[in-house]
């Protein structure tokens, strides 16, 4: 049998404190900002004044006269040195510095490097372009239009990429449907807004080049200096110290990332980055900023026989994220049996700063679209929204379940775990609580949304685990946590199979210097696909120990069984010898080289992804003055496998949840008709804080097991996918309770304080 039965005999399912947190307590954290190495350098990058424009010319002459300034430079200064990223899609590369073209306001142009930060910041103001200012695309629905302006001159209709999702047949649908509903939706631009900005310092020593950089990908930075720079060095070491937060925005390799580890090696000093907020909300990638135009066909008692439309995402002026639309198209379907569909998928770009993946990368947006829907059906067939997603859901023996587009459910009992949900979160007895709180003045409504996530997807991950003397188990995982505690997670799954102390197990990450290959974290994909690493490097040890263990017993290997820290005889299950006395044979009859056999490296395939599911409820309170609403109860039900820390779910399922409602009520990067960002500062963005936490949060889990050996699903990522259509549903119940009216409707994401007091004031 596999030894991953043995987990869950003393840690995992357990709520172990985590194991980081100590020495980030208490002060002993290490971010790219602590970097301090002697010599230092500091970097601060030119950026566009435009949204589009032409460089004419990069005068850098009056910064290098500046106080403390060690160099300067253009394009020009690195063409042949550094190469431009180049896509798939039509577009023109981008290049590390823009080169004569600038495509959004913030683009570096130039860098100015000097003895120190402010020095740098002071100097990089008397960097002087000479623009040709052009006129500039942000509307991604107008940029589609014949004699548009071309962000990209490769790109027609400025079109990065478009495909089409079909299946059934969805003329007949529409044509056959006793009832249609229509709608346009959207869930706008977005800012990861990190408690950390991005961040990169660097150090070379001739033969090595050494990268602190505040990421969620080292080895893909590795990897990308290894090919951008040219020549490349002979080595290079990247290093992911602590990280304040990431959510997507950190996944991909920046212009600044590569030029200040090419700047280390060119001056022969070490150089470091650290943006200024402002800096960061502009030069870091957006998230979201996808629309839907839609229609659900149905017959008159709720069966939905086909959904048509399309979905556009506004991309920005690069196709780094031109993938967000097409996933919102995947997961459209959600966990409803529709046969139909014909849905055109578009990713365009505008002169905005480039969409890439944010905390929910396509799903928020699929899955917000297709429960907007339904409740917009719910309403106009007069039908309990419930019973109608009842009617529709996949039902469990359909399992594994192909959707209309293609993505395939490993399982899950849909219609079951709504039930139960309704029962289990109370809802009925909600909804007569919101009513009788209406009656009394208060101004409540309550909304619910079932959801359906991808995550845990490949290609693979990796560890290295290690026996030492002594007892210690030395784990390093190619995959990167940024703060959710997936360490502790790591240790409670070695230490059950090991049968140690969690203490006694010390997790690394994050340097490509300990460990050779790694993907990274995102895709709520830590604990399930690097966890599956781990159980595979520690039953290779396991299994590597045996012959030794069955030597020490005086019994053929055949005869030798393991449990938790124990080799025993089969037949004779009083016989055993210890692990660790195992471990410490091998040391005595091999010295050092007992290192190599008492460590193992292993690299864990997911092969496909896997699909949590479940009910969020919530209900919102509006200020009839303000019309700002806010959430005061949330209630939810997950599907996630087998839970290896309920503190750290609940930790990254909250975390979650309130993410989605600044998605749904505060938060947008907002941009001027002619391209110009409006939000510069947090101040302007409304970041969600302990003042907007719902007052009650009530969770509830379902542990349907999944095909890895630990059981897990992905959970990072469901609060940002299962908020929005349930807190946007709950705003408008607000809104109808109090005018007696069903009209008002949220089509747009975050929801606007004036457009309720709008709706308010139409009472009467």
């Amino acid at each position: 049998m596999h030894l991953s039965r043995w987990i869950g005999w003393r840690y995992v399912g357990r709520r172990v404190k985590r194991v980081e947190d100590y020495r980030l307590l208490t002060g002993r954290g290490r971010y790219v900002d602590d970097v301090r190495l002697e010599g230092m350098l500091y970097a601060a990058f030119a950026r566009s004044e435009y949204p589009h424009a032409v460089v004419r010319k990069v005068d850098l002459s009056d910064a290098l006269k500046a106080p403390g300034v060690v160099a300067a430079f253009s394009y020009s200064d690195l063409e042949g040195s550094l190469k431009p990223w180049t896509f798939d899609a039509p577009s023109s590369p981008m290049y590390p510095l823009a080169r004569d073209r600038v495509r959004y306001y913030g683009e570096p142009v130039a860098v100015v490097v000097a003895s120190d930060p402010y020095q740098a910041a002071d100097a990089v103001e008397l960097v002087s372009v000479d623009y040709e200012p052009l006129e500039p695309v942000v509307d991604p629905l107008k940029a589609m239009e014949p004699g548009a302006p071309r962000v990209h001159d490769e790109a027609e209709r400025n079109i990065a990429y478009s495909r089409r999702l079909s299946c059934g047949d969805v003329e007949k649908a529409f044509r056959e449907a006793a009832v249609v509903v229509e709608d346009t939706l959207w869930v706008a631009r977005k800012y990861a807004a990190s408690l950390e900005p991005r961040g990169v310092a660097a150090s070379y020593d001739g033969s090595t080049l050494t990268v602190w950089v505040s990421t969620q990908t080292p080895h893909d930075h590795r990897d990308e200096l290894l090919e951008k720079i040219v020549p490349p060095p002979s080595d290079v070491r990247v290093i992911q110290p602590d990280v304040g937060g990431a959510f997507g925005a950190k996944i991909e390799v920046y212009p600044e990332e590569v030029v200040v580890p090419y700047l280390a090696m060119r001056l022969g000093r070490p150089v470091k980055w650290y943006p200024s907020r402002r800096e960061d909300m502009v030069a870091t990638t957006h998230g979201r900023d996808i629309r839907a135009e839609l229609a659900l066909a149905a017959s008159r008692d709720g069966r939905i026989l086909g959904v048509r439309g399309r979905i556009i995402g506004d991309v920005g002026a690069y196709p780094l994220g031109i993938f967000l639309p097409l996933i919102a198209g995947r997961i459209l379907p959600g966990p409803y049996d529709i046969r139909s569909g014909d849905v055109e998928v578009l990713a365009v770009y505008t002169n905005k700063t480039p969409l890439a993946a944010y905390r929910g990368a396509g799903r928020p947006e699929g899955i917000f679209f297709m429960e907007r829907m339904v409740d917009l059906l719910a309403d106009e067939l007069g039908m309990d929204p419930a019973e109608l997603r009842l009617r529709n859901m996949v039902k469990p023996e359909a399992m594994p379940y192909r959707n209309c587009f293609g993505w395939q459910y490993d399982s899950g009992d849909y219609p079951g775990t709504l039930k139960r949900g309704l029962k289990l979160l109370r809802l009925r007895e909600l909804e007569s609580w919101v009513e009788e709180e209406r009656r009394k003045g208060r101004l409540l409504g309550l909304g619910y949304a079932f959801y359906v996530e991808i995550t845990s997807g490949g290609p693979f991950e990796t560890a290295k685990v290690s026996l030492e003397r002594g007892g210690t188990v030395s784990i390093v995982v190619g995959s990167t946590p940024t703060g959710q505690g997936d360490a502790t997670g790591f240790a409670q799954i070695a230490a059950d199979i090991l049968g140690v102390g969690v203490e006694r197990v010390r997790v690394r990450w994050g340097d490509t210097g300990l460990i050779g290959e790694g993907v990274g974290t995102f895709g709520s994909r830590t604990i399930t696909v690097g966890g599956g690493a781990v159980i595979e490097a520690v039953s290779e040890l396991v299994e590597r120990l045996r012959p030794k263990a069955a030597e020490m017993l005086g019994v053929d290997p055949g005869r030798v069984e393991y449990r938790p820290g124990e080799f025993y005889v089969v037949d004779s299950p009083e016989d055993f010898v210890g692990l660790w006395d195992v471990v410490e044979q091998l040391y005595r009859e091999l010295g050092e080289k007992a290192g190599e056999v008492l460590s193992a490296y292993a690299k864990y395939d997911p092969k496909k992804p896997v699909y949590p599911y479940g009910l969020h409820a919530a209900v919102v309170e509006i200020d009839p003055e303000t019309g700002v609403p806010r959430v005061v109860e949330y209630r939810a039900l997950d599907d996630v496998g087998r839970i290896v820390n309920p503190m750290l779910l609940e930790g990254q399922l909250v975390g979650g949840i309130v993410q989605g409602i600044g998605d749904t009520l505060y938060e947008e990067m907002v941009y001027t008709g002619d391209g110009y960002p409006a939000t510069l500062s947090l101040s302007d963005y409304g970041v969600p804080t302990a003042l907007e936490y719902p007052e009650v949060v009530e969770l509830h889990f379902q542990e349907t097991p999944t095909h890895h050996p630990h059981g897990t699903r992905g959970v990072g990522e469901i609060g940002t996918i299962a908020a929005p259509p349930a807190v946007a549903r709950a705003v408008e119940d607000a809104v109808r309770r109090y005018t007696g009216r069903g009209g008002f409707r949220v089509r747009r994401l975050p929801v606007k304080p004036e457009d309720i007091l709008a709706a308010l004031a139409a009472e009467g």
